[in-house]
């Protein structure tokens, strides 16, 4: 009903205006957009990342801050294909529903944090950015951001007031101790506290009490892009003994768990800031949702952070990975934040200057951390290695991608140029794409594989060993899948969820014009594809790709960490959902307290040997061709006329405001299509092609005699492996009529062949 009478009220209001153009409103008057923090044009002004590489990069590749950051997604997502072309359709889908282009600002605010905060993300197409803008989220950005919850982070109310375990300081009691690290703790105290008189609620009122804490009590963790930022030039890092050269104070916050969170959990503040969320003002109609809630309370987009937070990981102290990922991982055996995996600790030294210590080793105030590797990496493989190929005299130099990619900031908004460019950083770029490859092959692991040869059963676990679900992060194209494979004979006689690599795609997708019919012998098992597929009210669709206009989840079946807490899924928006209906009870106690799915299903019985492994495919060809189609004007899943008055939903291609972002459409399926080698090529970019992550194998110890296959060429394999199939789904127990119980498992293969034939 609430989205009925929204469309009906903006039907209303835009009557007055022609169907054939929407009305500019300058993004810092917009409510709809508009999240606490810093916002544009306070003061900010951040440095280039080339001042602070000139001391942080250039000396130890495996431990500078430098090198591992120009490889890392952070500093590519302003560069990133995927959100360029997402971003494009993001701007339509606002045009659509809000009558504005500006929920685009709501993606530039976390891609451009420089631009954004320099006031240069009106109009929101990106258009305005320069420079280091296109250096995403770099240096001067994170080692300015400040604590919002400064007050009770110092207090110890917070996260805790283990200074001496969790926060590392060393021989500190407390907050009334006078260690360094409790003096320089207590000067970053009394900055922030200074800070925070400057952030203000969308009406103009305080949007922190007199006790240093925010308003609204619901709002308890500050996400979705909602960073705060200092005005003042000291860097913000996690060291009290550090030798910098610039002044400095030391941070809690950015070795919290919260700092993460700022990106990491995304919502959409502009449907709730509607009034679409159904939760209640508590102002009076005076200030806005956004300004009220945490992020996780409405629309949700991703939701790693709470995930992490439901985990065993998050619980004070932390939690002891699991066995197999001690042993993938170099041995991160215990995890007690995001960084402690996604900025792991290694000796070395944080710059190139003499008077530093060496971490762990030479300091005596934090004897316990290493050097953070500034690699932040996730499992995006192929963005990295995309890039990386731009470079001529880098390691996996493509000229076809240079043709796609390179057309200049006036076709694309994209300036290769700007920043720190990849045309010149194609070895890091590659060692950032190689080390997400890693991190996939160490985020689960296929166990206690078993399968009965006379029945068909099979079982295996899917452990995930990472602390948010498997998989996490942006929903939209993402998947892992399942592939099973049964064999006799070294023949293929079965296989589940196979993926068909001269188009592209799984094979048997219900929803998918491209994917392939499935072989009598293959099957399609949608429970073992663990992805997100988003719903949508607005649109009318159950499953939609319009993750702007999404108001829920059709489909969450994504593994859950170790020790989640589903009772408390539900109000972070991140319980699984199957077919549209939350399943709080999709996994069970047992699942949900070891961080696995069990599985069990049937197969042809009879195979000799069986291999189960578990892909990861970071964009897949039904989202590509989704943001070609939509930026081209070719998709049919926005009906016309809009809710904002448009007569034509699919404007991209003839609306000034996105001259340069309309060529995104067929750049982004060129650039899917050439990686993927279905352009015969051969080129094959692990990411578009699924990647294997683990993989399990079985020999069952059937034995089939010599003579037993096809002895006189009546008997035909493939036949007998459909005949298998049926008998199977026929549900009716044979076994015994041709195992006698006590059997010694060498099967006849003839014998069965007769009674098979016989019985069909």
């Amino acid at each position: 009903m609430r989205v009925r009478i929204f469309i009906l009220f903006v039907f209303v209001l835009l009557a007055f205006y022609s169907v054939y153009a929407w009305v500019p409103l300058a993004v810092q008057d917009d409510p709809l957009v508009r999240m606490p923090g810093t916002q544009p044009e306070q003061g900010v002004n951040l440095e280039a990342p080339n001042r602070c590489l000139n001391c942080h990069a250039g000396y130890d590749q495996a431990a500078e801050p430098g090198f591992n950051w120009k490889g890392s997604m952070m500093a590519q997502a302003a560069r990133d294909p995927i959100f360029w072309a997402c971003f494009t359709v993001s701007a339509q889908d606002s045009i659509w529903a809000l009558g504005t282009p500006n929920a685009g600002d709501l993606c530039e605010r976390c891609h451009f944090p420089e631009g954004w905060l320099g006031g240069r993300s009106d109009p929101p197409n990106a258009s305005a950015m320069k420079g280091s803008d296109f250096d995403g989220l770099h240096c001067d950005f994170c080692h300015t951001m400040y604590d919002p919850f400064f007050e009770t982070t110092y207090n110890g109310a917070r996260e805790g007031s283990d200074w001496t375990g969790y926060w590392d300081e060393a021989a500190n009691t407390g907050s009334g101790s006078g260690t360094l690290s409790q003096i320089e703790a207590t000067d970053t105290y009394i900055e922030d506290r200074t800070l925070s008189a400057g952030i203000k609620l969308f009406s103009g009122g305080d949007f922190y009490t007199k006790f240093n804490v925010p308003q609204y009590p619901a709002y308890r963790e500050n996400a979705s892009g909602q960073y705060f930022i200092s005005t003042s030039s000291q860097k913000r890092a996690s060291f009290a003994d550090a030798g910098a050269k610039h002044q400095m104070l030391y941070s809690r916050y950015h070795k919290s768990k919260y700092f993460c969170a700022t990106c990491h959990d995304v919502s959409n503040p502009a449907l709730a800031n509607l009034g679409l969320s159904g939760l209640p003002d508590q102002s009076g109609g005076v200030d806005l949702i956004s300004e009220q809630y945490s992020a996780y309370r409405y629309f949700h987009v991703e939701r790693t952070f709470s995930e992490f937070m439901l985990s065993a990981y998050s619980q004070p102290g932390g939690a002891a990975t699991s066995e197999e990922f001690q042993q993938l991982s170099g041995g991160i055996d215990w995890v007690a934040k995001c960084q402690d995996c996604h900025m792991r600790d290694v000796t070395g030294y944080g710059c190139n200057k003499s008077n530093v210590p060496l971490r762990p080793d030479g300091s005596t105030e934090h004897p316990n951390s290493g050097v953070p590797v500034h690699d932040l990496t996730g499992g995006n493989a192929w963005i990295s290695h995309i890039l990386a190929s731009l470079d001529p005299a880098g390691p996996v130099y493509d000229p076809c991608n240079v043709q796609i990619l390179d057309k200049g900031p006036q076709v694309l908004t994209l300036d290769l140029s700007a920043g720190q460019t990849p045309v010149v950083n194609g070895a890091a770029l590659k060692a950032g794409s190689e080390r997400a490859k890693q991190q996939l092959r160490v985020a689960a692991t296929i166990k206690n594989l078993a399968y009965d040869a006379y029945t068909g059963n099979l079982s295996f676990r899917v452990q995930n060993n990472t602390a948010h679900k498997l998989i996490s992060g942006f929903p939209e194209g993402r998947r892992m899948f399942v592939n099973i494979k049964a064999f006799a004979r070294e023949r293929l006689i079965y296989e589940v969820n196979p993926y068909d690599f001269t188009v592209g795609t799984l094979k048997g997708l219900p929803n998918s014009p491209s994917s392939p019919d499935l072989a009598a012998d293959e099957a399609y098992v949608d429970r073992l594809v663990y992805e997100v597929h988003p719903s949508s009210e607005l649109t009318g669709e159950d499953e939609t790709f319009h993750f702007v206009l999404a108001t829920g989840r059709y489909k969450d079946n994504r593994i859950p960490p170790k020790g989640f807490d589903i009772s408390k899924a539900t109000e972070r928006i991140c319980e699984p959902v199957w077919h549209g209906q939350s399943e709080p009870n999709y996994f069970t106690a047992d699942e949900y307290a070891g961080g696995y799915d069990e599985v069990n299903l049937q197969i042809p019985f009879l195979a000799d040997y069986i291999s189960v492994a578990l892909y990861y495919q970071g964009t897949s060809r039904e989202y590509v061709e989704f943001l070609r189609d939509e930026i081209n004007g070719t998709a049919s899943t926005l009906p016309s006329p809009t809710p904002s008055g448009q007569e034509n939903a699919y404007i991209i291609q003839d609306d000034p405001f996105f001259s340069q972002l309309k060529e995104w459409g067929n750049t982004i399926w060129d650039l899917w299509y050439h990686n993927h080698g279905l352009d015969g090529s051969e080129v094959s970019v692990e990411g578009i092609v699924p990647c294997e992550m683990t993989k399990a194998t079985l020999e069952t110890g059937i034995v089939f005699l010599p003579g037993d296959f096809e002895p006189d060429g009546d008997v035909d394999f493939d036949d007998l492996a459909v005949l298998a199939a049926e008998w199977l789904q026929s549900g009716e127990d044979l076994s015994a009529d041709i195992y006698p119980s006590g059997g010694d498992g060498i099967v006849n293969f003839l014998d069965f062949a007769k009674f098979a034939q016989g019985w069909n």
